[in-house]
């Protein structure tokens, strides 16, 4: 099996979330795509910059997505007035700990196999998500996808397994706790 085949169970377990039916609903909330956001931006601030300490290689950093997430809140905030306080989930604190925990064990293979489930996920289903959230969908948008996939497919290798499935056991979290609007109420 290859590693795409021993994460299709929590792969299709996150697409079959009610966050990610809203999501992909073209009917989101835009204060509950804000939150989603929010908590993305956090998570991957702190993947991205894991990745960067353990001297990921320059000419694939094309593929981060913090920045434009970033973007997309700011123009949700222009839009909308929303301010970024007060919505980080549970699981958005312990997913940094946990990739934190990973880079002090200096867990090369273990970070990028986040960055596989994170950021081909939003490379993949990021085309149909764009068009149906509020904003531009910055964080969707990439530039030579099929170079950028070939380039981070040669890094990958199926003992990343366990390491993916519990980066998409965070995000079905996240998914869940958006839904229940559970909130550990600190501001960031």
């Amino acid at each position: 099996m290859n590693l795409k085949e021993l994460t299709a169970a929590n792969h299709r377990s996150a697409e079959r979330k009610e966050f990610a039916s809203i999501l992909l609903s073209g009917k989101i909330e835009p204060l509950l795509y804000y939150k989603y956001l929010v908590n993305q931006s956090q998570n991957y601030i702190v993947l991205e910059s894991a990745l960067r300490e353990l001297a990921f290689p320059d000419e694939f950093r094309s593929i981060f997505r913090a920045q434009r997430i970033l973007e997309d809140m700011r123009e949700l905030e222009e839009t909308y007035g929303f301010t970024d306080s007060m919505y980080i989930t549970r699981s958005t604190d312990e997913y940094a700990n946990h990739i934190e925990k990973l880079l002090l064990d200096n867990n090369v293979d273990g970070v990028i196999a986040h960055l596989y489930v994170r950021h081909f996920g939003d490379m993949y289903g990021g085309a149909i998500i764009a068009k149906r959230v509020p904003g531009s969908g910055k964080m969707y948008q990439f530039e030579s996808k099929e170079e950028m996939k070939q380039n981070i497919r040669l890094l990958l290798n199926d003992s990343m397994a366990d390491e993916a499935n519990k980066c998409f056991s965070f995000a079905i979290s996240l998914f869940e706790e958006l839904v229940n609007e559970e909130r550990v109420g600190r501001v960031i």
